[in-house]
């Protein structure tokens, strides 16, 4: 008689009918309102930031993994979200050649030499920005005032330095940036970071459709209204508060959507929440000590980095027999 042998294979083992291409698909739409304001304040130069950096990520991806005799999976839309986020994150005034080697950078770098998406240890958009940043600080630097309506698409546009780098220099001008103006984008930044509005509105709706979990974002924004909020007490003469840093930079914007990347971020949920905090923890330490005005984005990278020791934080395993002596 033969034996019969069972064989289970990894899990998953049921499929629960979300695919790759609706989770970018979704992520992608939660992004939309954020695309938006940053068009209406910075016109030509948001769009030039939009189009350039997906079409390129495409590319690059399509050619990576031809050389490397992959299947070409660009369908699934992940290419194209690391462009839009990249897109998103960019100042409106970098050259197109800037964000086109930015997306390039994100895809090679990033994602396709560690084998593809689910297998890179960093998130490719945040690498795509670090590296722009270190080697081009002077055209990282380049942000646009903000222009209500067709003025950003009809007049030339003014740069102007990001409120944490003026408020760096100089406390007192905290009172040039009202926070009702923080909140509904009217700031020079990153072209999606700037309406906070817009965020905490894709950031819902990814919540609510079960994309990401809260962990991860009420960790960072939890633990950077607890880390300003005492420096801001021991001295408020030298730290601005918990209002500010949290409605400027790209700190709520990497909390729900860079740092909820399915490919980089711990599978636990305890895992989420200190990844989250530590995200908003070094955030604020690289804000008030570190040679960046905001290092959300090394923040990202370092928490990245010890994803694989966040992982081990596990529940007790249930049903071994214990040792008795």
């Amino acid at each position: 008689m033969t034996s019969r042998r069972l064989h289970v294979s990894m899990s998953p083992h049921v499929h629960g009918g979300v695919t790759v291409s609706r989770l970018m698909s979704q992520t992608m739409l939660a992004l939309a309102p954020a695309a938006v304001v940053g068009i209406y304040y910075f016109g030509w130069g948001a769009v030039k930031n939009l189009v350039v950096a997906v079409l390129v990520a495409v590319a690059a991806e399509a050619a990576m993994q031809r050389i490397m005799k992959r299947r070409i999976s660009v369908c699934d839309g992940h290419a194209a979200l690391i462009g839009l986020l990249l897109a998103l994150m960019f100042p409106p005034g970098l050259p197109w050649w800037g964000v086109a080697l930015g997306a390039v950078v994100a895809i090679v770098l990033g994602k396709q030499i560690y084998g593809g998406l689910g297998n890179n240890p960093f998130n490719p958009a945040a690498v795509g920005w670090i590296v722009m940043s270190v080697a081009y600080p002077n055209y990282m630097a380049l942000y646009y005032a903000p222009q209500a309506g067709g003025a950003s698409f009809l007049q030339s546009p003014i740069i102007e330095q990001i409120p944490l780098t003026v408020v760096r220099g100089d406390l007192s001008e905290l009172l040039s940036y009202p926070w009702w103006k923080l909140f509904i984008g009217y700031q020079a930044g990153g072209v999606g970071e700037v309406c906070i509005a817009a965020l905490l509105l894709g950031g819902i709706y990814l919540i609510a459709k079960g994309v990401i979990s809260w962990h991860a974002p009420v960790g960072a924004i939890l633990s950077a209204t607890v880390f300003t909020l005492l420096c801001n007490s021991i001295n408020p003469e030298v730290f601005a508060g918990p209002s500010f840093h949290l409605l400027t930079g790209g700190l709520v914007f990497s909390a729900f959507f860079l740092v909820t990347d399915k490919g980089t971020t711990p599978v636990t949920r305890q895992g989420k929440l200190l990844a989250g905090v530590m995200v908003g923890a070094l955030t604020i330490l690289i804000r008030y000590w570190g040679g960046y005005p905001d290092g959300v984005f090394f923040a990202v990278l370092l928490t990245n980095a010890i994803t694989p020791l966040l992982d081990r934080i596990r529940p007790a395993v249930y049903g071994r027999v214990k040792k008795v002596a």
